[in-house]
Parts: C-alpha cells; structure tokens; sequence
C-alpha cells in the first residue's frame, strides 16, 4: 500500500527466517512442536459460516514456507537480509535518507497548519552533515510497537484538519520485537534512522535497545517460541500484535511463560517474564489452513484503519502480513511489492467480471490486488462472493467484509496470489 524506496543497494537473496530448523516436517512447526501446546482455539462468530464443513488439511509446511519466503525474498526489490549488511558508505545512507521527500504544503497538524518554518526544523533535525561511513552497524531491537517515519518529527502532515489516519509521514509501523540496524541519529538525539527487513525510516530512540549478538540468538533466533494469535494484545503497557515471536520458557498453570524485550534500569536489554494465556498465543507456527487463515483474519474483524499502521491499527498490506506471519510466511510490507512476489501470481488484468470470479472461486484463501489495495478471499456463501480487508474508505475506515460480486472492488481486480 505504501510507496516503495528505490533502494540503490544490491543484496544477496539467500534467505532464511531464523536459520534453526533441522529435520523435515510435515507439519507447520519446527522442534518446538514436541512441547505439548494445549492451545485453546477461539473462533470469531463470523468466521463460523465460513469454516462449517471446510477440512483442516495442510496446504504448506514450514519447509515448503520456507522454500515461498526465499522466492519472495528473490523477487522483491524492497526486502533486505540484515545479517549480510556489515557495513555502508556515507553516500549510501544518505541514499535511504534523502530518498523521501517533504509532503507539499498546505498540510495539518492536527488543527494548524504545518509552516515553512517547522519543515526547516525537521530538515535540520535529520543532521545530514554528520552522516558519516559505518564500519560495524550496531543492530537494535524494537521494545515497544513503534512508528516508522520518512522524517524524525512529531509532526503530522495530514490533508485535511483534524485528520486522523492519512499522515504523510506515516511509513510503517515495527512491531514489538523487531530487527533493525541503526545507521544515523538526529541532531537532536530523540530518533534513530533504521533499516529494517522491509524500510528504512525513522524511529523513536526510546523504543529501540542496542541488541547483542546473544541477545538476538534468545529473542530472535530461538528455536522455542510463541506466535501471539490475537489481534493484538496490552500487557505491561505493551503492545503485541498478531505474529509477534516471543522466546517460550515454559507452560504454567496459566499459559505460557515467555520473555518480552524491555529496558533495564541502565537502559541495556534485558528480559521481561510475563504469561500469556493458551488462548492468545501458540507455542510454534500455527499449521497453514484455509481454516486457520480464515479464522485469524476474523480476528480482526472492526479493528480500525490507519494508513502505515499508525495508532495501534492496521492499513490492508499490514492486516495481510501479519495473518500470513502467523503461520511463517514473510511478505513485502506494501502491496506494490506484495502483489508481484508472493506465491502463484494469477494476472486477472483485461478480465470481464465473470472471468475474473470464474477464475477466483475454489481458491480460498488467496490475496486478491487491486492498485494500492489487497483484500483476503473467502469463498462463495449463497452464490455470493466474500472478501475480508483493512478497508480505507472514508465511510468503513477498518477491517470489514464486503461483497466481491457487482462491487467497485471486482472491477479494479488485476490479479490473484494463491499461496499453496
């Protein structure tokens, strides 16, 4: 959905998620699949309808993800593998840097007019003149779900006054317990500028943590995890979205006992210990199902749309991903780069509209395109055709399920991406 950066700098395509697993599966799990899970399923009401009589049959295992995600990862120009960037020259940070562009004006923020006047303070706060060669990047670690930015500001740069879910400046939205690597800070040394897995942008300083190589064996390489399976989750005041991996210590008579990023007194890394009850996570990737992928994206049902993830909420790139995470597929944050690399690429361009549904039907779940937007398949219910998306309209700013047939949607289609 969002805008992609030319990124100028060619990067090796060998990929690997966490690079741990060993023996051959034929379900979606790696050896954390032995501790008994006890996970309790909860099923939305309105997935109900669409999951009746549907089989629970695998259609991928980790491997075969595994085997997509390296594909992906070959055909995307916006993806990076940060365990082979060491280190970069002036001139190509500033590349990733100088790659956005100030919003043109008139822009709010909030209620008052963004002024010439505060486009130079942010200019000057991106501190271009001290970029300097990085020898050995220092990689981070996201400790809260933080916005990623085209420039180190506070400031919104919305359309219209008193706008809420179209900032300009919004990129993305990094969820807790993420890779960055860190390559410049603000002059006024509130905001780092990442590059992450994705993007590159701007981050709060105060919710990354400096990461050590073992530090990042524990929270990101560890071969015993969970997949946090709710929408999204508040604990401790912090924010855990659907996907995020956490390292699993043990089960308790409440849940799961897992580690959550945090700061020390010192502000060094360390381990929060917290449970998370059976209902809201799995220890492992869920098994990839038609059912399983309808009833996560059910879970978002109402949850309200923000473009680049801002406040919590999704934007549909950000909805698609972080169901598809659940199960160990790893997309392209934007539809731009979504819709020409993940799985089987079925071009619905020059297509009547019963084409396209004659084409569509018996292929739930499968990501349906349209420029700038991605809607999730359902199937057919009463000769109808269902999708379920992170709607942007004016009038249903969030996560709802609509109607295929005779809609506006069916007619801007141009292609379908079938993962199994």
């Amino acid at each position: 959905m969002k805008k992609t950066i030319n990124f100028l700098i060619i990067l090796l395509v060998t990929f690997s998620l966490t690079g741990c697993f060993k023996k051959d599966l034929t379900k979606n799990q790696e050896e954390v699949s032995s501790y008994p899970s006890n996970y309790i399923e909860t099923i939305p009401e309105n997935a109900k309808v669409f999951i009746e009589n549907m089989d629970n049959i695998i259609l991928e295992n980790y491997n075969e993800i595994s085997e997509m995600n390296a594909e992906i990862f070959t055909k995307s120009e916006s993806m990076f593998d940060l365990n082979n960037i060491k280190s970069l020259k002036k001139e190509e940070i500033l590349n990733y840097i100088n790659s956005y562009q100030i919003p043109t004006l008139p822009k709010y923020n909030d209620d008052k007019l963004v002024t010439k006047n505060d486009i130079a303070m942010i200019i000057e706060n991106q501190d271009i003149a001290n970029v300097k060669d990085i020898k050995e990047i220092k990689s981070g670690l996201t400790i809260n779900r933080t916005n990623l930015k085209s420039f180190p500001t506070d400031i919104h740069f919305f359309d219209e006054k008193n706008e809420k879910n179209f900032d300009n400046l919004q990129e993305s939205e990094l969820l807790l317990n993420t890779k960055v690597l860190i390559l410049h800070e603000s002059k006024d040394k509130n905001w780092y500028f990442v590059l992450t897995n994705a993007y590159a942008g701007w981050v709060k300083k105060e919710n990354i943590a400096l990461l050590t190589l073992d530090d990042e064996n524990f929270f990101l390489n560890n071969k015993d995890f969970v997949i946090i399976t709710e929408s999204s989750l508040k604990i401790n005041e912090k924010i855990l979205d659907m996907s995020v991996k956490l390292p699993f210590l043990k089960t308790n008579e409440n849940g799961y006992e897992v580690a959550i990023p945090t700061l020390d007194k010192d502000n060094n890394l360390t381990k929060e210990i917290v449970t998370i009850s059976r209902d809201k996570a799995h220890i492992g990737y869920l098994d990839y199902t038609k059912r399983n992928v309808i009833i996560q994206a059910f879970k978002y049902e109402n949850t309200p749309y923000s473009w680049g993830g801002m406040d919590q909420n999704v934007d549909c790139s950000s909805y698609v991903s972080n169901i598809y995470r659940t199960f160990g597929f790893n997309f392209p944050r934007n539809t731009k780069e979504q819709n020409k690399s993940v799985g089987e690429i079925i071009s619905l361009k020059d297509k009547s509209k019963n084409e396209k549904l004659d084409i569509i039907k018996n292929k739930e779940p499968a990501l349906l395109y349209q420029p700038g937007h991605v809607m999730l398949y359902l199937g057919k219910l009463d000769n109808k055709d269902y999708i379920i998306h992170a709607s942007g309209s004016k009038n249903n700013m969030k996560v709802l399920v609509s109607i295929l047939n005779d809609s506006s949607y069916l007619e801007k289609i141009d292609r379908i991406n079938i993962l199994n």
